[in-house]
């Protein structure tokens, strides 16, 4: 049972609406607008919890320079067995808004599975029937830049490529 409850039961709201709304609104001041504090000694309790039949939290950066409508813009979601972290489409077509699908990790009990490189979570499929496994979709462009003191790992017409640091590439396992 909860210490304070806040219940709504106004109808629709508005997309942009909310039932409860927290502002933290000097600009002169980079503070939390919300801080949960618990005395718990042992961890086993939520510090957040959301019960909803499609939990997500949305984070937008505002005050970006900028025509990118989905720069800043990303979502943490549950989706049945899947936990996705998507980002939102750069585009200003109202059909064509939504999220896509960024990682896929999926719990060890369906599968245990990691994914990334899909739009959508469901291209994923059942991975391959694995378990355990790690799917990497085919890279849209494959690098042509090097990234000094690391290597790049990617997929390209289906063959697991990494290119190093001074620029080989090296084919790690054909398609």
């Amino acid at each position: 049972m909860a210490t304070v409850s806040i219940t709504s039961d106004d109808g629709e709201l508005d997309s942009a609406s909310a039932v409860l709304e927290v502002q933290a609104t000097n600009p002169d001041y980079n503070q939390p607008a919300l801080r949960v504090k618990q005395s718990g000694r042992h961890g086993g309790a939520a510090s957040i919890r959301i019960d909803d039949p499609n939990p997500d939290i949305e984070l937008v950066e505002t005050g970006l320079v900028g025509d990118q409508p989905g720069a800043g813009k990303f979502e943490i979601a549950v989706q049945d067995d899947r936990f996705q972290i998507n980002g939102r489409r750069a585009t200003v077509n109202p059909d064509e808004q939504g999220f896509d699908t960024i990682i896929v990790l999926q719990r060890p009990a369906t599968g245990g599975n990691l994914g990334f490189g899909f739009v959508k979570a469901s291209h994923f499929g059942r991975f391959g029937g694995g378990r355990g496994a790690i799917v990497i979709a085919n890279a849209t462009v494959a690098p042509s830049e090097n990234v000094v003191g690391a290597g790049i790992l990617y997929v390209e017409d289906g063959a697991l490529k990494f290119r190093g640091s001074n620029g080989t590439v090296t084919e790690l396992a054909p398609a």
